[in-house]
């Protein structure tokens, strides 16, 4: 479903160019669920990004679905490849309902039956009717992720991105978004990369996982690997370590 092979991502600026993303290699099948991983400005948000056409690539090649990224993105690629952001607060137009938000991608795609449509996405994210008509200021910020994923997949894409979606929630709602997701995409066998600086969070949800540093990625490997740190790279080994967080060590005696 997706095939990246030597992506390179490169942004302008005062001094001339940055590369941002060098040399990136990875295949996604059909259905599975893939993760990135690495601490911030690695590059992982910004090849996500790439997938889904919002930033431009500068070397290499990448399909997603069939699409060639690089050219002139057709509007079924629009319909196929859908990315859910980081931030709840941000993500949701602070003046559309709930309906407004999940009507709006529909009518885009040329779909029909809105009204039910609707009641059926919010129904899958474990949102009533009764939040059809809210606004954003009147939901949780762990309600907002749930309609940021509706509407994400009310078009039925094929492929879905998260770019960190649960790392603004609080803890516990943190679990019930990683539950929701990990059902969707039993149910619905998509395609999934999730980005996350969390090993564990990736762990959860995905069947490989690529580490990123620096813009490249230095090492892939199965998830069952990682959990018995059956890793090569320094880097990895890190973040496993930092993963397990603070370990009180009782005194002698």
């Amino acid at each position: 479903m997706i095939d990246v092979q030597s992506l390179g991502v490169r942004f302008g600026s005062r001094r001339g160019h940055v590369d941002a993303v060098r040399g990136v290699s990875f295949q996604v099948e059909t259905g599975e669920a893939f993760g990135l991983v690495g601490e911030s400005g690695s590059g992982k948000t910004t090849v996500l990004r790439a997938l889904c056409g919002l930033a431009p690539v500068s070397a290499g090649h990448a399909t997603v679905g069939g699409h060639v990224l690089g050219s002139a993105l057709p509007r079924a690629f629009r319909r196929d490849v859908q990315m859910v952001f980081q931030d709840p607060y941000g993500s949701l137009h602070p003046r559309f309902t709930v309906d407004r938000t999940l009507r709006e991608p529909l009518a885009i795609a040329g779909s029909d039956r809105h009204d039910a449509r609707i009641v059926d996405a919010l129904h899958e994210v474990g949102l009533g009717p009764a939040f059809r008509f809210r606004y954003p200021h009147q939901l949780s910020g762990g309600q907002r992720q749930r309609v940021a994923i509706a509407r994400a997949l009310i078009v039925e894409p094929r492929v879905l991105l998260l770019d960190e979606p649960t790392s603004a929630l609080d803890v516990s709602v943190q679990a019930e978004i990683l539950n929701l997701l990990r059902r969707l995409h039993r149910e619905r066998s998509l395609t999934i990369v999730l980005v996350s600086h969390n090993l564990a969070v990736v762990g959860f949800l995905c069947s490989r996982v690529a580490v990123m540093r620096n813009g490249e990625i230095v090492e892939q490997a199965g998830i069952d690997a990682v959990r018995a740190r059956r890793v090569e790279h320094e880097y990895t080994r890190r973040m496993l370590e930092a993963t397990d967080g603070y370990r009180r060590e009782t005194a002698p005696g």
